[in-house]
């Protein structure tokens, strides 16, 4: 945004008038009336020359009342060219950013006056485009100075949540000072905000050429990389000819981001800075992580950038460090002799906090390989359902029960009944079902499958079903084969269920009362939600797919065939009780897994299996009906990667001291597992992988503390002995540095850059949308506050334009 605060440059109104026509010298002379008087009266300033003129305005170099500070004014004349929403959004981030100096301040807003302006400081040293044409190339010092300002700006702007998201050296404003400032937040999207932003060709992350990409630290990560490139080498990396020309033949917008993200993924690492004078091998190491094409091997975080330039700091400068490193820990025993008995606490603690740190970090490997176990347990279960139902009896059993002539009468009128809860109404129906000889030689056939799987030995890796059943295309459950034998009652055959999730396929069950031929049974191959057993109340997910006597075409180029989009002749389903999940079954107490629902709403965080509940308390408690949640606070908390102490729901029932008391928990989502059978019927999206569920990897405060209460009480002996060790181990680094250090063996200090000098001293808080470049030299949200050297139009190939909300 902002595209229109550029500053044109003025020519004498004679050459911009000679061969215009009488209608266009008066309009000549209008616009030129018009800039000698400024457009209103901004109150605490005076306006004192008129700088330039933009697509939307007039910006004009005025002077502060009250402290004599020059700001730059930019006014808003053309008010139905303005995205006033877009505007607003990144004044508002310009605002909350000002308070660093590497970030381009508002000193005061006006969107109330007539017309509208804002205010902001005047900075006259033009944009780091401009002296990259006009230089070429920098220094690598200097471009080492430069690099490590902006990241502070740019780490400044995370710490507030803020990300740039369009960061080029035409973004990037010089004061005389050649202080460099963050400008243009146009496309600036918030951390947690998942709208894409599209950036420029060449500073823009390969991830992020996509309409459909959410905001990422990564972005600012490659960009600032790919600024350093351009500073040393004088080009910006992976921009070719070859690639220029691609570009330029790809057509329409999607296209043209294909092709540069391919461009980019498909190219060899660039290379030319790493032979470029005075780049040493630490600084071509940096640059060369920001601008790697796969954002998993790019720095996480602007702060990490500054932690690298640091630590090449620190190596440019260990020789003179080393004596500094054997005075310290000289200094350190001297005090820790001195104070070793009062230092004894606090050690202690410092002990206890390096566990828990410790312990957090192992929890989360725990639950990211829980989460992995599960999801590969969940893929044994899809290719199984995969398995049977391409199977020619269960073909031929199902087939044989549908065209059932009287089986087939009953399902029309339980059907016909038009909801799931009046269909229970259509007893009689039900009874012609259940007395079926064809049903019952299905429901035959299935127990025996679902036996042949109960049957294996309980070493052998075999998935452990619950129900095998199978619905007509109305959603009427067919036949069942249950683990264990139900009464004619609690036998689900004859029943509509035509709004579960393993039917339809959606993220929740609809109401019973929802008409049965509204709803559309799924496609493809599904886990469904988590669901309460109307039988046990033990909760289940099923995997479901469509069942076609007529095997559906393959997708091709990923359009569904007309196969495909017919109704399905029925609907296998595969429950499986979440207690005889494997990974979920543990006898330890101290480091448990527990399976949590994900989906949003009141529902979100309900504990769905604990290794409490596979007690006989706890199954008689789910039987009742008792439902154990995690509180919401708590869950956001976790959801959001905090460290908190968490309390387990099941402390709260009586006679569960095990799970009273303090935890550490991490928590990983679980995906649909992506196997190639799967892979293989359907093309699926991040979304389309959301299982629903969340596993949480719970460990035991008091066990990880109890090496603690063992170390105070040897403290006092180990710390005697360490205190000589020390000494010892201390005197000999001494000589040997001195001896190192002798004049023949010295460097001088001269040899370190000037750069060194100049480091910066902000401590920037480390946190962790394509913007367009204008097709003028007015791309800049800072560009009102300079008065511009380069031409209009510049790198007008180089831009891509698209709406902020995409």
């Amino acid at each position: 945004m902002f595209e229109d605060q550029g500053v044109e440059s003025r020519e004498p109104i004679s050459e911009l008038t000679e061969d215009q026509s009488a209608g266009d010298r008066l309009s000549s002379q209008k616009l030129s009336m018009q800039a000698t008087t400024p457009p209103s009266e901004v109150p605490g300033y005076r306006l004192e020359r008129f700088l330039g003129s933009g697509a939307f305005g007039q910006v004009w170099v005025g002077c502060d009342l009250n402290t004599g500070r020059p700001v730059a004014i930019k006014f808003f004349l053309h008010r139905g060219g303005v995205n006033w929403s877009l505007l607003s959004h990144e004044v508002k981030n310009l605002v909350q950013l000002s308070a660093d100096r590497n970030i381009v301040q508002v000193l005061e807003v006006g969107w109330d006056n007539d017309p509208p302006y804002y205010v902001m400081e005047l900075v006259t040293g033009g944009s780091l485009e401009d002296e990259l044409k006009r230089c070429g190339t920098l220094t690598a010092d200097q471009a080492v100075v430069l690099f490590r300002k902006i990241c502070v700006g740019l780490n400044h702007s995370h710490s507030k949540g803020v990300l740039h998201c369009d960061l080029k050296p035409a973004n990037i404003l010089l004061g005389e000072d050649h202080e460099p400032r963050l400008a243009d937040f146009g496309q600036s999207r918030m951390t947690d905000d998942q709208t894409p932003a599209l950036g420029t060709l060449f500073y823009m992350a390969p991830e992020q050429a996509s309409v459909g990409s959410s905001p990422s630290t990564g972005w600012d990560v490659y960009a600032a990389g790919a600024i350093m490139y351009r500073m040393v080498t004088g080009n910006a990396p992976y921009r070719t000819q070859e690639t220029l020309d691609h570009l330029d033949a790809a057509g329409s917008l999607p296209k043209r981001l294909e092709c540069y993200r391919h461009s980019i993924q498909q190219s060899p690492p660039p290379q030319q800075h790493l032979q470029t004078q005075g780049v040493d091998r630490l600084m071509g190491q940096i640059i060369s992580r920001c601008i790697a094409a796969d954002s998993r091997q790019r720095f996480t975080n602007v702060q990490e950038i500054i932690d690298a330039l640091d630590r090449r700091d620190q190596v440019r400068l260990q020789r003179p460090l080393m004596l500094l490193g054997v005075l310290g820990p000289m200094l350190l025993l001297i005090a820790t002799a001195v104070f070793a008995f009062r230092t004894v606490d606090n050690a202690v603690d410092r002990t206890r906090d390096a566990l828990h740190t410790e312990a957090e970090g192992s929890n989360q490997l725990a639950a990211k390989f829980a989460a992995r176990t599960l999801e590969n347990e969940l893929d044994r279960y899809f290719r199984l359902s995969l398995q049977e139902t391409s199977k020619a009896t269960f073909q031929q059993h199902v087939r044989d029960a549908l065209q059932d002539p009287p089986l087939k009468q009953a399902l029309d009128e339980i059907a016909a009944a038009g909801t799931s809860r009046e269909a229970r109404q259509r007893t009689q129906a039900r009874d012609v079902l259940l007395d079926s000889a064809s049903r019952l030689k299905l429901n035959e056939y299935f127990q025996s499958r679902l036996q042949n799987y109960l049957g294996a030995p309980e070493t052998a890796h075999v998935p452990r079903l619950a129900t095998i059943f199978v619905t007509d295309p109305h959603g009427t459950i067919v036949a069942i084969a249950y683990k264990d034998p139900v009464s004619r009652e609690q036998d689900s055959s004859g029943r509509n269920y035509a709004y579960r999730t393993y039917y339809h396929g959606l993220e929740n069950d609809l109401e019973d009362s929802t008409p049965i031929a509204s709803i559309q049974p799924l496609s493809n191959i599904h886990l469904s939600s988590a669901f309460q057993s109307t039988a046990t109340g033990l909760w289940k997910i099923a995997i479901s797919l469509p069942v076609y006597f007529d095997r559906p075409k393959r997708l091709v180029e990923g359009e569904p065939t007309d196969d495909l989009k017919r109704k399905p002749d029925a609907v296998f389903v595969a429950t499986i009780n979440l207690g005889e999940i494997e990974l979920l079954q543990s006898e330890q107490k101290d480091k448990v897994a527990v399976l949590l629902d994900a989906r949003q709403g009141n529902l979100q965080g309900t504990v769905l299996q604990h290794p409490w509940m596979e007690s006989d308390q706890g199954k008689a408690a789910v039987r009742e009906g008792a439902r154990f949640q995690v509180e919401p606070a708590m869950m956001s908390a976790l959801l959001d990667g905090q460290n908190v102490a968490y309390t387990d729901p099941i402390a709260k029932v009586d006679d569960s001291e095990d799970y009273q008391g303090e935890w550490i928990a991490a928590m990983q989502p679980v995906w649909v597992p992506e196997s190639q059978a799967i892979a293989d019927s359907r093309r699926r999206s991040p979304e389309d992988r959301k299982s629903g569920l969340l596993v949480l990897v719970q460990y035991h405060l008091s066990a990880v503390l109890s090496p603690v209460r063992k170390m105070r009480d040897s403290l006092i002996w180990e710390g005697s002995v360490a205190v000589v060790a020390i000494f010892l181990v201390s005197v000999t680094l001494w000589f040997w540095v001195r001896r190192g250090n002798r004049p023949g063996n010295r460097r001088l200090a001269t040899e370190v850059p000037q750069m060194g000098r100049l480091r910066s001293t902000v401590a920037a808080e480390s946190t962790s949308p394509l913007a367009a470049e204008s097709n003028s030299a007015e791309s800049n949200s800072a560009g009102a506050a300079q008065h511009r050297q380069s031409p209009e139009g510049a790198e007008l190939t180089e831009t891509i334009e698209v709406e902020k909300q995409v």
